[in-house]
């Protein structure tokens, strides 16, 4: 069974990619696929390409045994595509025609700077290629039972196939199967094993005496934690390599950049929220593993015929979402910016052209899979080769300044010798960084030392960049004159409901929630809380009477300011200060903590959601203060019933919060 699903995986990613390879006739077609793909194939293909199987391989390893110091080294990835999406894809409006980055740097610096250019992404990509034939790999070794380097070499020869012989739709839209392959299977993954852990209790543990996952420990002036934060800036740095900068010319407009990448921001940090969850159980179930054999110990033990399919296959995509898109970039890389500028121009706008060399480029990349073993190494060092070199005059580019091609060389080769020499005595992603700032400082040095011609550009007001600086200002200068003008009374009336029948809805809301909870309160605790629980009684009974009612009030009763405040005080006091007092003496009950998180949701339906989070927050935060000064007791946190429970109602919680932020947003 566990064969049956892998190879119906393998053969639908084939028959995906080859379908779609017919259209690619030049190296246009073959880079861009006509720029005719939807926000969500682009969203798909962005996450599928950033997260190759390594990610696993190296991720869960390191989760497991450095803890907190890699999780934060993680959030680096979610920042740079946040950064691609929020602060370079309006700035990139001139470079949307460019089918690779090595011809945006030759349109601005010449053709020597475009082969520089094209060298330094091939070389870059190798390695990344060829970390995801290494990951193929060790899949089919578990799956075969059996290790050999021709289980790699065949790995290598799936991806290349259908690769070489389709254009960039092939391989996007294999992305985007790959995509839901491995987004399907990694939370059912962290379900399964939480699901066999013994005792939740063990993940509390691990939390509170691992340690690796004590802030007091983690954060602070020591090497792991200056590692951790510059393994993340390396991965938040937006390099814009040969995949990333093909993906934003693959859009139709910039609009549809920026919603991609940001989109994909969000979905990575919920793939990395449930990496770092997978390892911490992993962790609590048995902390005296070897981390290099941990991805083996997970799919033997938790997985079942089937699943463990379907987890292989998801890996499997991970790292073919990855090796296909590196595979085509430097294919378009070869033919469109090395063979071009050497003067073979007809030969480099054919399609054939990158096709023979994404096999070539392969091919290689399977030797350096073959000899290389650590594949965290294998990143950083296919990185060196490109964001020295390559990155940093682009970021340069990007935000608006220029140089002369002199100024751009020196910058580069101070950027690789910085990085070359770094290898010997620093950490491979601290000499990346370094090669970067001597790259930037090299070139912005030479650039005013010698008096080159350019500096940095001045922004038009009709280009994207200066209206979205127009858009941003008059955003703020509303958001001022909104603090300015504001006055309490005229908000509140606008949160007033339309409809008088509102009112009396409300109130028989509240009445049924409220009264309906009370039977879930024990004896012993209302003779404990007596005051409480009936104070709690005598004003609810007060403010659903008065809501019940508001309809039959006298007009002139009715017209005062009195309702204004009346309304929000009533939903603040009975939803969310009477019902967090109902959640804290009925020693958190599951029907208790129910009805508080629909309360959330009514006050969302009534109320601006600015409004209902201020009550809500307000709500509850007093309630807690009253009952600890009132009692002169401690919250019944024990109460709170299992790790089990306490996660899933801050689950359905988080999932009220957003269904209030988006409830709102879709009303304007």
């Amino acid at each position: 069974m566990d064969t049956l699903i892998f190879v119906v995986f393998l053969i639908v990613t084939l028959v995906v990619g080859l379908y779609n390879n017919r259209q690619a006739k030049t190296i246009r077609d073959y880079a861009l696929g006509g720029k005719n793909f939807s926000t969500l194939t682009l969203t798909a293909t962005i996450v599928a390409t950033w997260f190759g199987g390594g990610s696993l391989y190296y991720g869960l390893p390191n989760i497991y045994s450095k803890g907190l110091f890699f999780v934060i080294a993680l959030l680096g990835p979610p920042i740079c595509l946040l950064l691609m999406g929020q602060v370079l894809a309006v700035r990139m409006q001139e470079f949307m025609n460019n089918v690779s980055v090595a011809e945006a740097m030759g349109s601005m610096y010449g053709k020597t700077v475009q082969m520089i250019s094209s060298v330094s992404g091939i070389a870059g990509e190798i390695g990344a290629i060829a970390i995801q034939f290494k990951v193929i790999g060790n899949i089919l070794a578990l799956i075969l039972n059996t290790q050999s380097e021709s289980l790699t070499i065949l790995a290598a020869a799936i991806v290349i196939l259908y690769s070489t012989m389709g254009g960039i739709k092939a391989v996007t839209f294999t992305d985007v199967v790959q995509f839901f392959t491995f987004g399907t299977f990694l939370p059912m993954l962290a379900l399964i094993v939480w699901g066999n852990l013994q005792d939740p209790q063990q993940v509390v543990n691990t939390l509170t005496h691992n340690p690796n996952f004590s802030l007091k420990e983690v954060v602070g002036w020591n090497p792991k934690f200056i590692g951790a934060i510059a393994l993340m800036l390396y991965f938040a740095i937006p390099g814009v390599n040969a995949p990333a900068f093909q993906r934003i010319s693959m859009a139709r407009n910039i609009n549809q950049v920026r919603s991609a990448f940001t989109y994909s921001a969000f979905i990575a940090l919920l793939l990395v929220s449930l990496l770092a969850w997978v390892g911490i159980l992993l962790l609590a179930d048995n902390p005296h593993l070897a981390p290099n054999k941990l991805v083996s110990y997970l799919i033997d033990k938790y997985t079942y015929v089937g699943f463990k399919g379907l987890l292989l296959s998801g890996i499997v995509a991970l790292a073919m979402s990855t090796a296909d898109s590196s595979i085509n970039s430097c294919a378009v890389l070869f033919a469109n910016d090395l063979i071009a500028p050497l003067g073979f121009k007809t030969a480099a706008q054919s399609a054939f052209t990158a096709r023979v060399f994404a096999f070539a480029v392969s091919s290689l990349a399977l030797l350096l899979a073959l000899y290389e073993t650590d594949l965290l190494s294998l990143l950083l060092l296919s990185a060196s080769f490109y964001m020295p070199i390559v990155s940093a005059p682009m970021l340069l580019a990007i935000f608006g300044f220029r140089s002369s091609p002199r100024a751009v060389l020196m910058g580069m080769s101070a950027g690789f010798t910085t990085t070359l020499l770094g290898r010997s005595f620093l950490a491979p992603e601290v000499e990346v960084v370094l090669g970067m700032v001597a790259s930037l400082t090299f070139l912005l040095g030479s650039h005013y030392l010698l008096g080159e011609p350019g500096g940095w550009q001045q922004v038009s007001p009709d280009s994207l960049l200066g209206i979205a600086r127009a858009t941003r200002k008059e955003a703020w200068q509303r958001r001022s004159k909104t603090l300015k003008n504001f006055r309490l009374y005229r908000y509140l009336q606008k949160n007033l409901p339309q409809h008088e029948g509102v009112y009396s809805l409300f109130g028989f809301y509240t009445i049924a929630a409220t009264y309906t909870a009370f039977y879930t309160i024990g004896d012993s605790d209302v003779k404990a809380y007596q005051d409480i629980y009936e104070g709690i009684y005598h004003t609810v009974l007060f403010a659903t009477t008065a809501f019940l009612t508001f309809p039959i009030w006298p007009p002139t009763v009715k017209s005062y300011r009195f309702i204004t405040f009346f309304w929000p005080l009533g939903i603040g006091g009975t939803l969310f200060f009477a019902g967090i007092l109902l959640v804290i003496i009925s020693h958190f009950h599951t029907m208790q903590v129910m009805v508080l998180m629909i309360n959330l949701l009514i006050a969302v339906l009534l109320l601006k959601w600015s409004l209902a989070l201020i009550l809500a927050l307000g709500g509850t935060g007093l309630g807690v203060l009253f009952f600890h000064y009132y009692t002169g007791e401690a919250l019944p946190w024990e109460s709170a019933g299992s790790l089990q429970f306490r996660l899933l109602y801050g689950l359905l919680f988080f999932s009220s919060l957003l269904i209030a932020l988006f409830r709102d947003k879709q009303a304007h």
